[in-house]
């Protein structure tokens, strides 16, 4: 999967590991690690994290924060500083089948070792999109449950005059985590899922882009999902997890 600094929490992997009486477990960690300050000045960052390995070049503190919850950066709350110091981070967990998630937990665990990293998950009141079922019964043919997570995934194509959105294996949580990532200017804080549905789907849905939107109209994203899938997206306030940073040094120390 790659590494795209925009995507919506992870709401079950965001607790697990902080409720309230669980029995500790040994913190995942990455076999090697190098994490290291990026002082080039340059404008251009990439990332990657798949088949049991992470590399990130040039990214925030805030967004390797981000990608190590699975959560976009504007849910985490920390120092202002974090917007301004930049990483570099290559790291190899012990087996190229190691999951997503997994990956994403050893850089937790990296970031509290090298940067003395302090966090907790609150509750804060934000502005988020609702995903819902629209009026009856969703227009989506059902599918197999992916073997890992990250194996729901969705395929943009189309043209300049529309964007074509194919999907596969898509839990409703998965598509919440997608649409921000594909549909950004329509999309543009949280998709939190409020379906109701279980297991996964098979779908495509066909929308005007929003710059095409804007000059000759066309199907905006919100009456596709409508009108294609049986689906909708509200804006609303609610409850939701986020990542607070208590503490943490602005230089990544050695092992």
């Amino acid at each position: 999967m790659r590494v795209r600094y925009r995507c919506a929490v992870l709401v079950a992997g965001l607790l697990g590991r902080f409720a309230f009486g669980q029995v500790a477990q040994p913190p995942l960690s990455f076999e090697a690690a190098e994490i290291k300050l990026n002082i080039s000045d340059s404008t251009e960052s990439s990332g990657n994290l798949s088949n049991g390995r992470l590399y990130v070049r040039n990214i925030p503190v805030k967004l390797a924060i981000a990608e190590a919850w699975g959560i976009t950066s504007d849910d985490v709350y920390g120092p202002s500083w974090l917007n301004d110091v930049h990483l570099d981070v290559i790291a190899k967990a012990p087996s190229a089948q190691t999951p997503d998630s997994d990956l994403r937990l050893m850089l937790q665990t990296l970031l509290r070792e090298r940067m003395k990293m302090v966090a907790h998950i609150e509750q804060r009141e934000q502005e988020v999109w609702a995903l819902s079922v629209w009026k009856g019964n969703p227009k989506m043919k059902p599918s197999e449950l992916p073997a890992k997570p990250e194996d729901s995934d969705c395929q943009v194509g189309g043209g300049p005059a529309r964007v074509r959105l194919v999907c596969e294996h898509m839990t409703m949580a998965a598509l919440a985590r997608e649409l921000p990532q594909d549909a950004g200017r329509y999309v543009d804080k949280r998709v939190v899922d409020l379906t109701g549905l279980q297991g996964a789907w098979d779908f495509t849905v066909e929308y005007t882009p929003m710059a095409q939107l804007e000059t000759s109209g066309g199907l905006t994203l919100f009456a596709a999902l409508q009108a294609q899938l049986g689906l909708q997206l509200e804006s609303r306030k609610v409850a939701v997890p986020v990542v607070v940073i208590d503490s943490m040094d602005r230089t990544p120390g050695t092992e």
